[in-house]
């Protein structure tokens, strides 16, 4: 039996999910409601104590982390395969792997300085205080406080914009033989990656690799014609919520402010 706890509009849910559905692997779902906190109550914490999502848990057993849950979830069935045969290719998969913690906080950043921003300053003040006591990550409350306080003028926003430009120039040379990002065949890397890019297209911010990068483009419309992408996203994430988001980002980061990468 595979438990999956996860977080509706959680990026790195949505990593795992996309691979539940890729390996057409049958999972029941514990939904952790992140705005309301559920991730940081006691009962939580003792499925995993760095209070994020996801965890898979496997006839009993417990695995944080959602690139190792992906790779995991590979290895549960044969077909389709989604992690290359050779070693190089094996080692250049984790590679992007490694680099989805890069992407994550890059995309983190953008999330909590603009929609996520509006609805925590909405919140009574105890509320909050109390919620950042709860962390068990103080840097990353030190850093929360500063996209609160800041917003788009934050320090760490342009130096995020920054690092998932050079997420797409990288793809932009890996996928200049093949369509996937290993060669011809999908991989666990575009599996991975296409939980980002659903975020960035939440937030509005699609002129990131539209305007500059014709063959990530490309990619992107492979990665969302899979029937993976609605699997992973659309039972908890509605055009409507979607559309709202987005007029958030885009209002939050405009050409103007960030000509360099819009």
């Amino acid at each position: 039996m595979l438990v999956l706890y996860h977080g509706a509009n959680s990026v790195c849910s949505v990593k795992v999910r996309i691979v539940l559905a890729e390996k057409g692997l049958q999972w029941d779902g514990r939904h952790i409601d992140l705005p309301k906190g559920e991730h940081l109550r006691p009962d939580y914490l003792e499925i995993n104590p760095r209070a994020v999502v996801p965890v898979l848990e496997h006839n009993g057993a417990l695995i944080r982390e959602s690139t190792v849950i992906c790779e995991y979830l590979n290895g549960l069935n044969d077909s389709p395969q989604l992690v290359p045969s050779t070693f190089l290719e094996q080692a250049r998969m984790r590679v992007w792997g490694v680099n989805t913690l890069e992407y994550h906080d890059s995309v983190n950043t953008l999330t909590f300085s603009s929609y996520q921003r509006s609805m925590l300053l909405a919140k009574p003040a105890e509320e909050l205080a109390a919620r950042w006591e709860a962390m068990p990550d103080k840097i990353r409350v030190r850093k929360t406080l500063d996209l609160m306080e800041h917003g788009a003028e934050s320090i760490f926003v342009p130096v995020a914009f920054k690092k998932l430009q050079r997420m797409c120039i990288e793809m932009e040379e890996a996928l200049a033989e093949h369509e996937w990002l290993l060669g011809p065949d999908y991989s666990l890397a575009d599996a991975m990656l296409t939980a980002y890019f659903f975020r960035i297209y939440c937030l509005g911010m699609q002129a990131i690799w539209e305007s500059r990068f014709p063959r990530v483009s490309a990619w992107v419309e492979r990665v969302t014609a899979r029937p993976s992408w609605d699997a992973a996203t659309a039972p908890w994430l509605d055009a409507a919520e979607i559309g709202r988001i987005s007029a958030i980002g885009r209002e939050t980061f405009t050409k103007e402010m960030f000509p360099e990468f819009l």
